[in-house]
């Protein structure tokens, strides 16, 4: 039987903790080749040449999840992560604009628990809603939510470990840059 199961799942310890750091975007394209997994923990471990732009995540507000359904003899895997921008701006303005005509993107996902994964690997992810908003009470958002959704025939992959800082185990990706506005 192809499917055949080859183990269980205990409970662990109670060490997880929920939220992201930050995030990593770039075109999907970039990594349509040279994406590697390793056999046994199907972790990435191999990532092509490409540069990376990093977005900082306000504290408590952004997140990954994943949903997985099946129909129709198949699996899809609904990925989605939101990011919060404080401050409307221009320049986050234009930028949002240029991230939403973009039709696959790849998300890299810092979370709370050190770990990366990989939104939209082999079908990119795209911006699905920006809502920008002044807000009405003085403690409201002023800025932006911006919404990531992929679909894709695996599970996000998680990239191995990384030594001291994300990305410093992967020699061929630059960490592009970032403007404070």
């Amino acid at each position: 039987m192809p499917c055949e199961l080859t183990s269980g799942l205990l409970l662990n310890c109670k060490d997880g903790f929920a939220g992201i750091q930050r995030i990593w975007i770039q075109q999907q394209a970039d990594f349509a080749t040279g994406v590697t997994l390793d056999a046994t923990t199907l972790e990435v471990d191999g990532l092509p040449t490409a540069t990376i732009y990093p977005f900082e995540v306000v504290k408590g507000t952004g997140g990954f999840t994943e949903a997985t359904s099946s129909a129709n003899g198949g699996i899809l895997h609904t990925q989605t992560v939101t990011l919060v921008l404080n401050k409307m701006t221009s320049v986050k303005r234009k930028q949002l604009e240029l991230l939403a005509k973009n039709r696959a993107l790849v998300v890299f996902v810092w979370d709370k628990n050190g770990k990366i994964w990989m939104v939209g690997r082999q079908f990119g992810a795209e911006i699905t809603t920006i809502e920008a908003a002044t807000g009405s009470a003085a403690a409201d958002l002023n800025g932006y939510t911006i919404t990531f959704v992929a679909e894709e025939p695996s599970a996000a992959e998680q990239l191995e470990a990384y030594t001291t800082t994300p990305f410093d185990n992967f020699a061929d990706i630059t960490i592009g840059t970032s403007v404070v506005d």
